[in-house]
């Protein structure tokens, strides 16, 4: 049965569009007529068309920083007066050596000619934009202001990538070195240490305890180096698999909240982010209960969304979101008790967009302070490991050295 595109209104005058699979054109009118819809315009779908709609159900993905580019984009030729189709068209245009890009935004403007809402043509590409940006169009549709809100989940977007740049960067260095040390360990155990056994055992000496220990290792892995790779790819395979359960990302996350040094870190990324996504939503006029729904819903630390999801059923009962807040440890009284300020004089975006800043200002600074720590404790643990291992094969030597004198 073929698939028709349509156009048509409701019994409010509003615009509508979508597919259905039909056996005529008139069918498709009495379908829409059944459903108090007002046909426009009624068209079947060529065999492109209809494969690019299949796909449209997963939407095309593109990187942050397109979603970046084309936002900005937007934004500055909405201000100077371009209707948003033109804009659509323009940017469409632009993007030709990017194809995914430009399949995006031609479908955009598809939508948005056929009178779908931009929200909802958004919202066809999931993977490419969030929640949080679709919620900022579709509370712009309302006032008239989409301008101004594409400037501000632009800015959103990019404070955000920022962010987690630099938390990725923290991270980075540390499993590198870390990395690093199990490799030259290794290759000292499997590829070094054996031609000393062969010298120490000839000359008969008494080895050190160190070295003994190091040898044994040296053995073990020379000589079961097939179970160890396998022992190592199954405890990964199960790590992955634990952890992609409830109940191993419950541990994950509360291990990345108390790890040494870093749980701070975490907290202050996880904290900051919701703050600015309430502060940002809210900001632009979408309802609170809707703004920690989203928050919650991409929050991606476990504890977090437990206790957004407090927050949002104490405002569903009537009650100020800081309350659970004050309560709970993973957020500092300071912070709360600002909340339940801006809640009393009515400026709870405000506030919590100035905390959110505050918050992103002190995890640049703790990431900064991490790094100083960072580097030198790595040295020190480099130099650990492979200083003792040298230090262990140049022990026999002065234990040889007195046999002989004797």
């Amino acid at each position: 049965m073929p698939n028709f595109a349509y156009t048509a209104r409701d019994e409010s005058g509003n615009p509508v569009s979508g597919t259905l699979a039909a056996a005529s054109v008139n069918e498709v009118s009495q379908i829409l007529r059944s459903q108090r819809q007002y046909p426009v315009s009624v068209r079947p779908i060529s065999a492109a068309e209809n494969a690019r709609e299949q796909r449209s159900t997963k939407g095309i993905k593109i990187s942050r920083s397109d979603v970046i580019q084309i936002s900005t984009q937007l934004a500055t030729m909405l201000e100077t007066g371009v209707t948003l189709i033109e804009a659509l068209d323009c940017v469409a245009v632009q993007a030709d050596r990017n194809p995914k890009l430009q399949a995006l935004v031609e479908d955009l403007s598809v939508q948005v000619q056929g009178g779908t809402d931009f929200s909802a043509a958004l919202s066809r590409h999931p993977r490419s934009f969030p929640r949080l940006y679709i919620a900022l169009m579709k509370a712009s549709e309302k006032s008239g202001m989409l301008s101004k809100l594409l400037v501000r989940a632009t800015n959103y977007l990019r404070d955000e990538q920022e962010t987690l740049r630099r938390v990725k960067g923290a991270l980075t260095y540390p499993a590198i070195m870390l990395g690093f040390a199990v490799t030259t360990t290794v290759f000292l155990l499997a590829f070094v240490l054996p031609r000393f056994t062969v010298i120490y055992a000839s000359k008969g000496a008494a080895l050190p305890v160190p070295t003994q220990i190091l040898m044994a290792a040296s053995n073990v892995v020379v000589g079961h180096w097939i179970l160890l790779t396998l022992g190592v790819a199954a405890v990964s395979v199960s790590g992955y698999f634990y952890f992609s359960t409830e109940h191993g990302k419950r541990l994950w996350h509360f291990a990345q909240l108390h790890l040494p040094l870093m749980g701070s870190m975490f907290r202050k990324l996880h904290l900051s982010r919701g703050m600015r996504m309430i502060g940002t939503m809210a900001g632009a006029g979408v309802a609170l209960l809707e703004c920690v729904e989203t928050a919650r819903e991409l929050c991606e630390n476990s504890y977090y969304r437990d206790l957004w999801g407090a927050v949002l059923m104490q405002i569903q009962s009537g009650k100020q979101m800081s309350e659970p807040m004050t309560q709970s440890p993973l957020v500092p009284r300071s912070v709360a008790q600002m909340i339940h300020s801006g809640e009393k004089g009515g400026k709870l975006a405000f506030v919590m967009e100035q905390i959110s800043t505050f918050g992103e200002q002190e995890l640049k600074e703790k990431i900064a302070e991490l790094t100083r720590y960072i580097e030198p404790a790595m040295i020190i643990v480099m130099g650990f490991i492979i200083g003792g291992v040298a230090l262990a094969l140049m022990l026999p030597i002065f234990t040889i050295s007195r046999v002989v004198a004797h």
